[in-house]
């Protein structure tokens, strides 16, 4: 038997890119994917071709940029799987504008990192219960460029499309650490999978589209550094770290600021409600 059968796995954005592909590689090493979706036809269409394969996926219908989706879906795991042992926050926007969810926050930054800090904080009983538990932020270089403005935390003034992408990239790192800090049970770490050709890119302008196709890497590429953290035996207990692909680095300055990170936390919790 190998290290992940019979371990549950859920991945957030598992409909396309990394988030499919990390999905499809886990069930080939035995884990029980739980695909997070928010269209339910391509959700199911992921599971059904995970089964067709001879793997174990179930659905669950989720949109990080809605508390109350998120809330509901987490319910519905912890009611169907109490243990889980892999919790892969990938879902992930790029947007040309600045639009508001529902809930009252900037989309970029409740669907990159708010509703992943509230799925991961409603999941904790679930994550507590498993043996080795894992949670994998993926995250990215742009963090590099990111800064944390608390007087403007959502771009309330001066957005712009990549500034706000990278301020959920290093929101999700000092996360990583925080989470690390708080939970020493479980092995929390983020993870740049590298520059990957992925739907994030839709909404973005023409010009970024059009470098994404031809410069990035696949999304089979971009998947494999997320496995790994999810699944190998040699990476336990390792936590609170920043992985570029393969190789443990070291992330910004900003990233390090752990006192940003705590108040930040609080600020989120806030948030969310």
């Amino acid at each position: 038997m190998g290290f992940m059968a019979a371990k549950t796995v859920l991945v957030t954005g598992a409909t396309g890119g990394i988030g499919l592909e990390a999905s499809r590689a886990l069930a080939r090493q035995g884990a029980r994917v739980l695909v997070g979706a928010r269209d339910t036809a391509r959700g199911q269409a992921v599971v059904e071709s995970i089964r067709g394969h001879g793997g174990l996926a179930d659905l669950l219908v989720v949109d990080l940029a809605s508390f109350a989706s998120i809330r509901e879906a987490a319910a519905r795991t912890v009611a169907a799987h109490p243990i889980l042992d892999v919790l892969v926050n990938n879902a992930g926007t790029a947007q040309r504008q600045r639009r508001l969810t529902a809930d009252g926050h900037e989309l970029t930054w409740q669907t990159n990192y708010l509703g992943g800090f509230l799925l991961t904080r409603v999941l904790l009983p679930a994550l507590r219960a498993a043996e080795r538990p894992r949670v994998i932020n993926v995250a990215s270089e742009a963090h590099r460029s990111g800064r944390i403005d608390f007087g403007n935390l959502e771009l309330e003034r001066g957005y712009r499309p990549y500034r706000a992408y990278s301020n959920t990239k290093l929101a999700q790192v000092l996360f990583t650490r925080e989470l690390a800090r708080r939970e020493p049970g479980i092995a929390v770490n983020a993870v740049h999978p590298g520059v990957i050709a992925t739907g994030i890119w839709r909404p973005a302008p023409g010009w970024m589209r059009g470098l994404a196709r031809i410069l990035f890497a696949s999304p089979e590429k971009g998947a494999a550094p997320v496995v790994r953290l999810a699944s190998d035996p040699a990476l336990e207990g390792i936590s609170g770290r920043y992985f570029d692909r393969f190789r443990e680095a070291a992330p910004s300055e900003t990233a390090r600021d752990d006192p940003d990170g705590r108040r930040l936390w609080e600020i989120s919790e806030k948030a969310v409600g």
